[in-house]
Parts: structure tokens; sequence; C-alpha cells
């Protein structure tokens, strides 16, 4: 049900964006385009082959904000939500899709921990919008200004990295300000850890289960990291930090690193040097916590596997962490997810190859931020053909369902009553 939910929504949000009184000049919109903005909402990338706030009219925008807010925690809340009016129990697989197998609860805990999702994700935006308006109002009329406010509140918390600020420039403008810097980047932080965690983290360190501590530290420790060579690297090559201040540095380089899920950028990602290019397209690949509103392949996915390595290389055929055994379901999703998106990410850029003459490096940039659903560019998106437009609407689909399907396609226990003998393959 859930990808035909998400291709029915994608296809009302086309045929809604393609109508005359959703752009600004009042015409049909080109149906590729429609489609493609469509898709990047639902999905929560934020790539754009037009400019929001230059092409779509009010209507055309508040049917973007409907469709990213649909799109933030479609994939689990609204799915459950759905459940619980038709009148179904969540039964064991449905805790499994829920992230709930996590924590020990019954029905109604369960009914309860959805609307108390749903109560924390409206409070979060309300609170966002709250901090942005007053800064909105310094820039527009009183109208345009709520609305703005609004549209980003809703965009930063889902990881959509939508913006109305015109001109294709995103944030670029804010460089040297601070205050809206900081309250996106830490609505869009909060979205992407997951509300598994956050609930889980208002006991001690102790008390966390084994998923919450390795999430935890995934994304502090990706954050620290992000931010570190984002700094590093272009302070050294003098680019886009060039005749920053250390604060307002320090501070761009948060806000990238915090949005290697959402997309949100001060600073024009064209100009950035290579081997930063190369740092973030890792960034992207993780992505943020499981039943989040940020995709790639989930920072738990990455964290198995570094222990995996790390059990490896200490002579121990089990992996295992903080004096927890992994269960083998887990690191096989962890190691299928994984290549799965590496071999889509390569499937992606050789088609994208084949239907344009694109740099290389920033054709992989492109595909890997539709992929991973974040919505970094460096200008690829709005050059791209039809083809290569609708190749990248099909990644960005494939994102935003793909690794919960992989994951979810391995059963707890092997279906199989039986073994075969064992066989030894080189490795290294």
């Amino acid at each position: 049900m859930v990808p035909a939910l998400f291709a029915l929504v994608i296809a009302v949000g086309t045929l809604l964006l393609a109508l005359p009184f959703a752009s600004e000049e009042r015409e049909w919109t080109d149906w590729v385009d429609a489609l493609f903005t469509s898709a990047s909402a639902v999905c929560v990338t934020g790539l754009t082959r037009v400019d929001t706030a230059d092409h779509w009219s009010g209507f055309g925008e508040f049917v973007i904000a409907l469709l990213f807010q649909a799109g933030g925690l479609g994939v689990t809340m609204y799915a459950g939500v759905l459940l619980v009016l038709f009148g179904n129990r969540i039964g064991l697989r449905g805790r499994e899709f829920f992230g709930m197998e996590l924590i020990d609860l019954g029905d109604r805990d369960i009914y309860r921990l959805l609307r108390r999702v749903m109560i924390f994700a409206l409070v979060i935006e309300v609170t966002t919008f709250v901090l942005l308006l007053p800064w909105f109002w310094l820039q527009d009329a009183g109208a345009t200004a709520v609305w703005k406010a609004v549209f980003h509140a809703i965009s930063a918390f889902n990881n959509a990295g939508f913006d109305l600020q015109g001109g294709g420039r995103g944030f670029t403008g804010e460089v040297d300000d601070p205050y809206p810097v900081l309250v996106l980047g830490l609505s869009a932080f909060l979205g992407s850890l997951s509300f598994i965690t956050l609930f889980n983290m208002r006991y001690r360190p102790r008390r966390w289960t084994l998923d919450t501590k390795l999430v935890a530290i995934g994304m502090f420790g990706l954050l620290f990291a992000g931010t570190a060579i984002f700094l590093v690297e272009e302070m050294t090559a003098g680019s886009a930090l060039a005749g920053q201040s250390p604060v307002h540095a320090i501070v761009n380089s948060l806000f990238i690193a915090v949005n290697r899920t959402a997309g949100m950028s001060t600073i024009d990602l064209a100009t950035i040097d290579d081997s930063t290019t190369a740092a973030l397209l890792l960034l992207m690949f993780v992505g943020g916590a499981s039943t989040s509103t940020a995709s790639g392949i989930k920072v738990g996915t990455f964290m198995v596997s570094l222990v995996v390595v790390l059990s490896a290389f200490r002579g121990e055929h089990r992996a295992s962490a903080f004096g927890r055994d992994l269960p083998p379901a887990i690191v096989l999703r962890a190691v299928a997810v994984t290549i799965v998106g590496f071999l889509t990410l390569g499937a992606g850029v050789w088609v994208l190859e084949l239907t344009d003459d694109i740099e290389f490096l920033p054709l992989v940039f492109e595909t890997m931020s539709a992929l991973a659903n974040v919505g970094w560019s460096q200008g690829v998106t709005p050059e791209v053909s039809q083809t290569g437009a609708l190749v990248l609407t099909v990644l960005m689909f494939l994102g935003r369902l793909g690794p919960l399907y992989v994951a979810l396609s391995i059963p707890d226990k092997p279906q199989t009553r039986y073994r075969f003998p064992e066989a030894g393959v080189r490795i290294g």
C-alpha cells in the first residue's frame, strides 16, 4: 500500500501543479516539471527544476507545502494512523515497520505513541514558525511574512529543503545572518533524529536502547565531522567561506553539516572544492535516523556496518556493541541496504551519463542528492533533459522507500528449515 499511496499522492500533486492557476504566469506547467516538483516534495528531497517562489503562485506553493507535510512522516506515521482509523491492530510485523520492536509496547501504548509523534511534529513546526516569524516580518509585509514562516517551518522539520527566497539563491543571502540559519538548522536536525530516539533519550544514558546509543553517536559524530571537514577544507581552499569571520564560518559549516539530510544551504555549492564535494557525497549517503523525516541508508545502517567492521578487526565472528550482540538479521539488513544503495547510485549515474552531457562530479553529486532525498544542487537539475529529470524522479522515489523495503524483506528468523554445507570463498 505505501508505494501505491505515495505514487497516488505524487500523481495528484502533479495534476494540481500543472494547472494554470498554480503558476505565477497563469499558464500550464510542463508535466515533467510538475511531476518532478511533486515527487521532490512528497519524497522530501528539495531538488527543483524551476524556482519555487518565482514560478509557483500562492496556490502552487500551498500544494507543495501540503505535499512535503504529507511526505515527511508519511512512510510511518500516516500509515499507522490509517491503520488505527480503520480499526486494524498493529501486529509484530507492523511494529517492526514502525520501529516499535525496540520498545515493549501494548496496543494502547502504540496508539498513544502515534498520537504523541503527531503532536511532537506539530509542536516543533509551530515553535519553528514562531521563532522565524519576527525575522520574516523584517523582510516582508504581514501576510507574506506569515506564509513564508509557515512554509519554511514545515519544510525544515520535514527535511524537505524547499524555500521561498526566490532567484534560485536558497539561503545564500543569509550567509552573514546566524539567527534564521540556527533556527532552521535545529528544526531540521530534530526532524532527522527520529521520534523513537528522542523519546528514548528522555531517560538516563544507561537506560537507552542499543539503537538509541548507536543513532546518537552516529548523528552527533557525523554532525561534528561534517562541520569540521567543511570548515577546514573551505577555509583552506579560500572559496566558499572566503572573507567570513570565524563565527560566521563555524555557523555556516554547522548549517551545511546539519543539512546533509535537508538540503538547505547558505553556500553556493557549485563553488566548493572537489574534495569537499566528495566528503558531502558520503554524508548525504548516510542520511538521518530510521523513522525520521530524513532519508539515506540511515544512520543505524551505517553504525551497524561500522560495528561489523570493528568486530571483524577484533577477531569476533559476531558483531557486538555496548555488551549486546547484533542479531544476524540486523547485520544482513545493513549490508543489503548499503549495497543496494551503492548499486542504485551507480545505475543512476550511468543512465544520466547516457542521457545528458554533464561534468562527472556534479552529476554524481546531483544523483546522490536525489537518491538520498537531500536536495543539494550544483546547478545540474535545471539543466538536465526531460529524460534526465525523469531518471532523477525515479531515484527520489526509490531513495525514499527503497531502504525500508530492502530492510523489511529480510525476516528476523530464517524461513528455511535446513542448511547447506559450508564452503569458503576467498576474500581480500
